[in-house]
């Protein structure tokens, strides 16, 4: 799955744009991400709960997923000879070369929306099996775990990304973009064909009928979102102008790179040279997760080490993550070498190593801390125990709320980049790149960030 992931985030912007589809359209594609994030999950994860398949309940949705995201990755692959033969037979007064860049755009853009939906699926169902399977005192070290093997595939995935897979495995396509959906595709199918086999699911106990109202589940949501409790609402607040900081850069790093390249080695018209400037991005990138690899075992050490040290607390280092984004993006505006420009994507692999570690500690606390709380209310009488239930919220709500508060900022990020883009002007004196304005845009709400992270409420 980081595979596909890896094809989605390096190679999504440049390949379109290689199409040319402007960036301001390329911005609005990116709002495939939080539609699937809100739309696919919740009802795929619904679904998959009621499913009395003999197969279990995920391992059916695992397999049509996947199946779904392999024909993806094909039409993203292919989007020009299917465009082709589009142009080809469906052409009008129009002539055979427009109608087929039309329909090129169309696969291309319909491709990568169906992609995305059908990764959120299959992620989905991937960490319903992490929460299926192993019990409640091998959760930590399970996502524990998961996280490590998502960081070392996103090192092999930006690998594969950098090498020149059509010079040294030209079987595999005849171009970049080709090339790579099919390694993609390959090692997909392995570990989901790997995770059906020795997965053993746990049988589906049906719980009895309850007479609830059909609006009960859209209730307790926006209960939920109204009456939050403070240490999560603190945090999510956080975490929306983190991620509003983070999309910029994972949407727009490797076409940055890419821009900076071809300002210094300008491409030969005529040429399909678009796969080397991705290339040098895919580099930077794959710099970035070796380090992402590396903070992600010595950060928590140390501070598990010297957790005493008040200066090194986890809301500190929480803190000095997004000052060091808000840094290494507005920096961006300076950069002019692609040399320069790796060492900053480096750079931005530490702060990752935090973003996807602290915050989920903190959430972990407080469903630790509530779960020792319902512990002792069923000391209580039965009456007061349901009574202060009702004030509750379970921890796949906790969860799903903060999830939210991440999926949300994709949307503002998608709107503001295009907006960005759209009134981008090359001017004297100003950055090599257009990318380098929404990267400095990241950075301000990274910034923000900082600030709100300051008020973050621990339940220790």
């Amino acid at each position: 799955m980081i595979k596909s992931t890896v094809l989605h985030y390096s190679y999504g912007t440049p390949y379109l744009l290689s199409l040319d589809l402007s960036k301001e359209l390329t911005a609005l594609v990116w709002l495939a991400g939080p539609l699937s994030g809100l739309i696919v999950q919740p009802l795929i994860g619904a679904f998959s709960d009621k499913c009395t398949s003999r197969y279990g309940k995920r391992r059916p949705f695992i397999v049509v997923s996947g199946v779904l995201t392999c024909l993806s990755m094909l039409g993203v692959a292919y989007a020009k000879e299917i465009g082709a033969m589009g142009g080809y037979y469906l052409q009008n007064e129009q002539t055979p070369g427009s109608a087929s860049h039309f329909y090129t755009i169309v696969v291309a853009v319909s491709s990568f929306y169906f992609l995305d939906f059908t990764l959120n699926a299959v992620q989905a169902i991937c960490r319903a099996l992490i929460l299926d399977i192993p019990p409640l005192w091998q959760q930590e070290e399970v996502n524990a775990w998961s996280a490590r093997i998502s960081n070392m595939a996103m090192v092999v995935g930006y690998f594969v990304g950098f090498v020149d897979l059509v010079k040294y495995a030209p079987w595999l396509g005849d171009s970049q973009i080709k090339a790579f959906c099919v390694v993609a595709i390959i090692v997909f199918v392995a570990t989901l064909i790997l995770t059906c086999v020795c997965i053993q699911e746990k049988p589906l106990d049906k719980p009895e009928e309850e007479d609830l109202p059909w609006y009960h589940t859209f209730a307790y949501v926006w209960r939920a979102f109204r009456f939050l409790p403070r240490p999560i609402q603190t945090l999510c607040n956080t975490q929306f102008f983190a991620w509003m900081g983070w999309f910029p850069f994972l949407f727009y790093s490797t076409q940055w790179v890419s821009d900076i390249y071809f300002a210094n080695h300008p491409a030969q018209e005529g040429t399909d040279d678009w796969a080397k400037g991705t290339r040098a991005g895919s580099f930077a990138l794959l710099c970035y997760s070796l380090t992402s690899v590396v903070a992600g075992v010595v950060l928590p050490e140390l501070i598990s080490r010297y957790q005493k040290t008040s200066w090194l607390s986890l809301l500190n280092v929480y803190t000095l993550s997004h000052l060091t984004v808000a840094v290494a993006l507005i920096s961006a505006w300076f950069v002019e070498s692609v040399t320069t420009a790796t060492i900053i994507l480096s750079i931005m692999g530490i702060p990752w190593a935090v973003v996807v570690w602290i915050p989920f500690s903190l959430v972990g606390e407080y469903v630790s801390y509530e779960e020792e709380n319902r512990n002792r209310a069923h000391q209580l009488p039965s009456t007061s125990y349901l009574e202060e239930q009702q004030d509750e919220f379970d921890s796949g709500m906790v969860l799903g709320v903060h999830n939210m508060y991440i999926v949300f900022p994709q949307f503002a990020v998608a709107i503001i980049s295009s907006l960005i883009f759209a009134n981008a002007t090359k001017e004297a004196g100003g950055p090599i790149s257009s990318v380098s304005s929404v990267m400095v845009f990241g950075g301000l709400m990274a910034l923000v960030a900082a600030m709100f992270s300051r008020f973050i409420v621990r339940v220790k």
